[in-house]
Formats: structure tokens, sequence, C-alpha cells
């Protein structure tokens, strides 16, 4: 399983990309990447709803993108800052803990 985080935004506009394979992870550490991947919901068919309409924005916050790759099956979902459920919330702060992550920052677009 390998996960990518893009966050952009924010007042400098600067893009990171965060990604980890769980292939480079010792294996209590991938059974609880999977583990929040699937309580975030990104285990399973793209089914969710998209961000709750009027959320909150501006220029001083973030938009996020995440794809999970798994088996062939590619899932992505996007959300904002303020509209982060919980369970997605915390696999983005476990998956950017993680010292076996790769980091990217580059400029907007």
């Amino acid at each position: 399983m390998r996960v990518s985080i893009v966050r952009g935004g924010g007042i400098a506009g600067l893009v990171t990309v965060i990604t980890v394979d769980s292939a480079s992870l010792a294996p209590e550490a991938a059974a609880e990447l999977r583990a929040r991947v699937e309580r975030a919901g990104l285990s399973g068919p793209p089914e969710r709803p998209g961000p709750p309409e009027g959320g909150t924005t501006g220029p001083d916050r973030f938009d996020y993108e995440l794809t999970v790759e798994d088996g062939g099956r590619v899932l992505t979902t996007r959300a904002r800052e303020g509209d982060l459920p919980g369970p997605l919330r915390a696999l983005i702060s476990y998956v950017t803990s993680l010292p076996e992550r790769r980091e990217r920052i580059g400029p907007p677009g």
C-alpha cells in the first residue's frame, strides 16, 4: 500500500507532497497504516460525499488530496483543512510523523 498526501495553499501557497509505502515500514507500522486508511474510509469503493458546501476556506487554509494505491486500486479524496473528518486528520498526522516518509516541497501549481 502506498499513501500520498498533497497539501497546498496556506499563505505561502507552497505544495507539499508526502508519500509513504507500507513496504518500507516495520510490520506493526504497516498494520497501523492500513488500519488508519480503513478508518478514514479510503480502502473501499469511492462512494464518499465530498466536503460540505460552504466549508471553511481562506488564503491561509490548506487543501488536501490523499491518494491510496493498494493492489492495483487507486482511490483519491480531496478535502479542505477545516472540513477534514477526524479519521482523515488522524491518517494525515500519522503519515507525516513516519520517519520512512518521503517529502517534497515545491512552488504552487
